[in-house]
C-alpha cells in the first residue's frame, strides 16, 4: 500500500517538473517574442519608443508578472493614443482620410498605377463632389483586388492589408509575408470603421441625415468582402445625390436670373415707351401751339381787314371753332397716352412685385441652405465651414482693435473605446451630451464648433490666456461629470483641452496648430486635463 502511494507521488512529481519546464520554456518563449515586438516597434513614436524601452528592461531583469501586467498597460495606452493621434490627423478631410487608407493597401502589381492616378485624384479633389467619380474607381479597384488569383486565395486583409501601418508589400524582409496577417471569413469591423469616419468628414446636407445614419448601422457591424465596394459605391451615391441637389439649387438660381432679367428688360420696354410717349405729347403741344398761333392771327387779319361786323363775327367765330376742336384732339390724344402710359406702369409694378416676391423667397432658401451647409446635422453646433469662416473674422477684428483672442481645440477621451465597446450609437449620443455641456458653459460671443470627428473648437474673442484656462477648466469639470447610461451601461466621458492665446505674427493656421499641440500635450499627460501652449 505504502508503496503505491509512493509510485503516485513520484509520478506526480515528474508531472509538476515536466509542466514547470514548458512553463519556463513558454515564459522565455514569450519574453523573446515581446522583445522581438518591442524592437520592430522602435522608431514609431516618442512615447511609445520609452514605453518599449520600459519593457525591454522589465524582460531583461526578470520582472514579475505584475510589473511585467503594469509595464505592458503603458504601452497598451500609448499605441491606444498613437492610434488616436494618427485617426485625428486625417478626420478631418475626406480626401487625406482616402489618401492615408490607399496608402495602406498592399496592392496586387498590376493594380498598382491605378492606385496611384486614383491617389492624385483623390488629393487634388477641391471639394467632395470632385470625390464622385474617384470613389467609384475606388470601388472597382477593391472589386478587382478581390478577384482570386491562380494559386493565392486568402481573404481581403491578407490580399490588400498585407502589411501594418502602411507599409507596402515589396517593403517586408522575405520570408515574413504572412507575418501580422489575418484573412478575413466574415466582417471585419475595421473596414465598417473606416467608412463610417468617411462618412463623418463628408460635410453632407441635412436633408440626407436619415440616408447617412441608416449607411452608418449597415456599417456598424463590420464589412464582409463582398460589401466593401457596395458601401463605396453608396458612399459615392450619396455625394452624387448631394450634387443633384446643388445643380437642381443651381437651376433654380438660374431660372430666377433669367426672370430676373426678364423683369429688367420689361422695365427697359417701359421706359422707351415712355420716353416715346413724352417725345410724342411734346410734339402735339406744339403742334398745338402753331395752330392756335395761326388762327389767332388770322383773326387779327381778319379784324384789321373787316368792313362788315357780321362777317368779322362769323370769321372769329370759325376761327375759335377750329381751335377748340384742336385742342380737343390734343386732349384727347394726351389722355389716351396717358391711360396707356398708366396701364404699363402698373403691370410693370405688378412684375416688379411679383420679382420682389421671388428675390424674398430666394435669399430665405439660399439662407437655410448656408445655415444647413455651416451647420453639424448630428450635434446642431457649427461646422468646419463655419469655423473657417468666423475665425478669420474674429481674427480681423481682434488686430483692428488690438484685442486678445483665445482658441480652444478640445477631444473626447477614448472615443473610439466608446464607439467599439457600445457601438456608433453611444458614440453619437456622446457627442451630443458633450456638445450641449459645452454650448451651455460658454458666452454669448464664444463660438463652439465641431471640427470633425470627436474634435471641437472653440473661439473666444476679448479673451487672454488667464481667463480662457478658467472657462475651459469649468466646461471641462462639467463634461467630466457627465456620465450617461446607454442600454443600462454607465459610460464615462472625459475631454483633454488645448488653449492658445493670438500672437501678433499669427494667422489662424499658426494659431490652431499651437492649440492642437497643447492638446496632444494634455492627452500625453494622461487625458482629462487642460493644457495651454508652450511660451
Amino acid at each position: 500500500m505504502a508503496d503505491d502511494w509512493k509510485q503516485k507521488y513520484l509520478a506526480n512529481l515528474d508531472r509538476q517538473e515536466r509542466a514547470e519546464a514548458a512553463w519556463q520554456a513558454t515564459e522565455t518563449l514569450l519574453r523573446q517574442g515581446l522583445t522581438r515586438v518591442a524592437l520592430a516597434a522602435q522608431g514609431v513614436d516618442e512615447r511609445l519608443d520609452r514605453e518599449l524601452d520600459a519593457l525591454r528592461q522589465a524582460i531583461r531583469s526578470g520582472a514579475d508578472v505584475g510589473q511585467l501586467e503594469r509595464v505592458i498597460e503603458g504601452v497598451a495606452d500609448a499605441v491606444v493614443r498613437l492610434d488616436e493621434q494618427r485617426s485625428q490627423q486625417v478626420a478631418s478631410n475626406p480626401q487625406a482620410l482616402l489618401v492615408h487608407w490607399l496608402d495602406s493597401l498592399s496592392l496586387p502589381r498590376e493594380l498598382r498605377s491605378r492606385a496611384k492616378t486614383l491617389r492624385h485624384h483623390f488629393a487634388e479633389a477641391d471639394d467632395i463632389r470632385q470625390m464622385e467619380q474617384p470613389l467609384y474607381e475606388l470601388a472597382e479597384l477593391v472589386n478587382s483586388a478581390l478577384k482570386p488569383e491562380t494559386g493565392g486565395g486568402g481573404g481581403l486583409i491578407k490580399r490588400l492589408f498585407g502589411s501594418q501601418g502602411g507599409t507596402k508589400a515589396s517593403d517586408r524582409e522575405p520570408g515574413r509575408e504572412d507575418a501580422g496577417q489575418q484573412v478575413l471569413t466574415n466582417a471585419d469591423p475595421l473596414l465598417g470603421e473606416f467608412c463610417i469616419q468617411l462618412l463623418d468628414t463628408l460635410s453632407l446636407p441635412a436633408a440626407l441625415t436619415e440616408q447617412v445614419e441608416s449607411l452608418k448601422e449597415r456599417l456598424a457591424g463590420g464589412l464582409a468582402e463582398h460589401a466593401i465596394a457596395p458601401a463605396l459605391h453608396a458612399i459615392a451615391d450619396l455625394i452624387s445625390t448631394m450634387r443633384r441637389q446643388m445643380e437642381a439649387e443651381n437651376h433654380e438660381l438660374q431660372d430666377f436670373l433669367r426672370q430676373l432679367t426678364g423683369r429688367l428688360q420689361d422695365l427697359d420696354q417701359y421706359l422707351a415707351g415712355a420716353k416715346t410717349h413724352h417725345r410724342a405729347s411734346v410734339d402735339s403741344s406744339r403742334e398745338l401751339d402753331a395752330v392756335v398761333q395761326a388762327q389767332v392771327r388770322h383773326i387779327e387779319s381778319s379784324v384789321d381787314q373787316a368792313e362788315d361786323p357780321q362777317q368779322l363775327k362769323a370769321e372769329i367765330q370759325q376761327r375759335l371753332e377750329t381751335i377748340l376742336r384742336h385742342l380737343d384732339e390734343h386732349r384727347e390724344s394726351d389722355e389716351a397716352r396717358q391711360q396707356q402710359l398708366e396701364e404699363q406702369l402698373e403691370r410693370l409694378n405688378q412684375r416688379v412685385r411679383e420679382m420682389e416676391k421671388e428675390g424674398e423667397s430666394l435669399r430665405q432658401r439660399l439662407r437655410e441652405k448656408h445655415e444647413q451647409a455651416v451647420r453639424d446635422p448630428l450635434t446642431g453646433l457649427y461646422n468646419r465651414l463655419a469655423y473657417d469662416e468666423r475665425i478669420v473674422q474674429e481674427f480681423a477684428r481682434a488686430k483692428r482693435y488690438k484685442q486678445p483672442l483665445s482658441l480652444a481645440v478640445l477631444d473626447i477621451d477614448r472615443f473610439k473605446r466608446i464607439n467599439d465597446s457600445y457601438g456608433h450609437k453611444a458614440g453619437d449620443k456622446a457627442l451630443k451630451i458633450i456638445a450641449d455641456r459645452v454650448r451651455n458653459n460658454l458666452r454669448e460671443t464664444d463660438f463652439l464648433a465641431r471640427y470633425g470627428g470627436e474634435e471641437f473648437v472653440i473661439v473666444m474673442p476679448e479673451t487672454g490666456l488667464s481667463d480662457g484656462l478658467v472657462a475651459v477648466e469649468k466646461l471641462r469639470k462639467d463634461v467630466s461629470q457627465s456620465q450617461f447610461h446607454y442600454q443600462g451601461t454607465g459610460v464615462a466621458i472625459t475631454v483633454s483641452v488645448g488653449l492658445a492665446e493670438m500672437r501678433e505674427d499669427d494667422n489662424p493656421e499658426t494659431l490652431f496648430q499651437r492649440a492642437d499641440r497643447a492638446l496632444y500635450k494634455a492627452k500625453d499627460g494622461g487625458r482629462d486635463r487642460t493644457c495651454v501652449e508652450e511660451s
